[in-house]
């Protein structure tokens, strides 16, 4: 039986992995490896960090459920092997993977889907003082940081007001400082704190927050985050992180309680492990249009460790999760193609929408070349696209349930 092996379960690799079973059935033995249990749904992070409980509180724990979905869930009634270990390498050659148990798993057909992890950008200080945003954990750990924060501003161990600063102003960094403002409304009023007892500032090393966005509606989103109270530092590159203060390039230093690092990823360091890889100097995969890799037909690599190049704009295609998502699809299709002995289809990117949840039930949304919506329109778009990912990687009562359970708690952390 032909044997497909798919390292990594993000956005990309899950639905890989579903369509593959979908239109192979029994033909090949699918598996599916990854470090975690479950699979992260990264949109919604930003809720945990700044949940408005303490990380031990009843709701705060189901909130966290709500974006680590199991993978026995997705996979239910599903003949996929998932295999939750830490993989130490592979070997395109010899066609293996490694595990750190010291376990072999056998390929051939490799799927690399091993996703991104945080970028210093050589910058000292990022990995020691500042908090990452990419995992559940990290979720946790600024939410836990921010309780802690305004316990001690109403306990008097926490000068006022408290200062969080917010590093990177791409779309993970605009909508955690939008919420995090949210947040710190509410515990200062649970804390009895006065009025402009805290402030979050978000940092950006270029001109513009979201340059990857028309400037029209960055200067709406512009709007927004000024409304809220977000202090914007445009311009502002980073030179040090301390564990109370950024030094600027200018020499300036800025004080704060707590220093949140949302200012970009890099491939998974693993790729550079897997015997036989091309990489680029950035540590990714080169790909072609069928996402197969350089001197490898039977190895896929897809999402935030794949460098395919856009035929319309010559620039890397760039790492969002509805784009991996269709990378997924395309290289199940071309696995199916390949073992048929059929002509390949080319992935052709596309990644004109987005959507920027902007604090409360207020959100931007821009879909397709034109149209766009903001407010509370524009929060009801992002729950029907949050509703129709569940509806397709999970089965209709669990997909329908989650999407519940993710109203009644974001809506109530709102």
């Amino acid at each position: 039986m032909i044997r497909i092996v798919i390292l990594g379960g993000g956005f990309g690799g899950v639905r890989c992995a579903l369509d593959l079973e979908r239109s192979l059935g029994s033909e090949a033995s699918i598996t599916l490896i990854d470090r975690n249990g479950y699979h992260l749904f990264t949109p919604a992070l930003y809720e945990v960090a700044a949940a408005c409980q303490t990380a031990a509180d009843p709701f705060a724990l189901e909130l966290r459920k709500t974006v680590a979905i199991p993978y026995g869930e997705i996979f239910t009634d599903s003949s996929i092997e998932l295999i939750q270990a830490q993989i130490a390498s592979a070997d395109m050659d010899q066609k293996h993977v490694a595990l750190d148990s010291g376990a072999r798993i056998d390929f051939d057909y490799l799927v690399l889907a091993l996703g991104s992890q945080v970028a210093d950008f050589g910058i000292p200080g990022v990995y020691e003082y500042a908090h990452q945003f990419k995992t559940t954990d990290d979720g946790v750990a600024v939410n836990q940081k921010l309780e802690a924060l305004f316990s001690g501003a109403a306990g008097g161990t926490v000068p006022l007001p408290i200062k969080i600063l917010v590093i990177g102003a791409g779309f993970a960094g605009v909508e955690l400082a939008a919420e995090l403002v949210s947040c710190s409304r509410v515990l200062q009023a649970e804390y009895d704190l006065p009025k402009r007892s805290f402030s979050v500032s978000l940092f950006e090393a270029g001109p513009h927050i979201l340059p990857m966005i028309e400037e029209k509606e960055r200067r709406e989103i512009g709007k927004r985050l000024t409304h809220l109270g977000v202090i914007i530092m445009e311009n502002s590159v980073i030179e040090a992180v301390y564990s109370d203060a950024v030094k600027l390039k200018t020499g300036q230093t800025i004080s704060g309680n707590a220093v949140i690092w949302t200012a970009g990823v890099q491939a998974n360091k693993l790729a550079a492990a897997i015997h036989g890889l091309i990489l680029t100097p950035r540590g990714k995969v080169i790909v072609d249009e069928y996402l197969r890799v350089k001197n490898g037909d039977m190895v896929f690599a897809l999402g935030d460790i794949a460098e395919q190049i856009d035929p319309k704009t010559q620039k890397p295609v760039p790492g969002l999760a509805y784009v991996a998502q269709a990378q997924g699809s395309v290289v199940a299709h071309n696995i199916r193609s390949h073992m048929r002995g059929k002509k390949l289809k080319a992935h052709i990117p596309e990644y004109r929408s987005w959507i920027a949840p902007l604090g409360g039930k207020f959100a931007m949304a821009h879909i397709g070349n034109t149209a766009t919506v903001s407010g509370r329109m524009g929060w009801l778009v992002r729950n029907l696209v949050d509703l129709r990912y569940f509806l397709s990687v999970l089965p209709v009562g669990k997909a329908l349930n989650l999407f519940r359970k993710d109203i009644m708690l974001f809506s109530k952390n709102d």
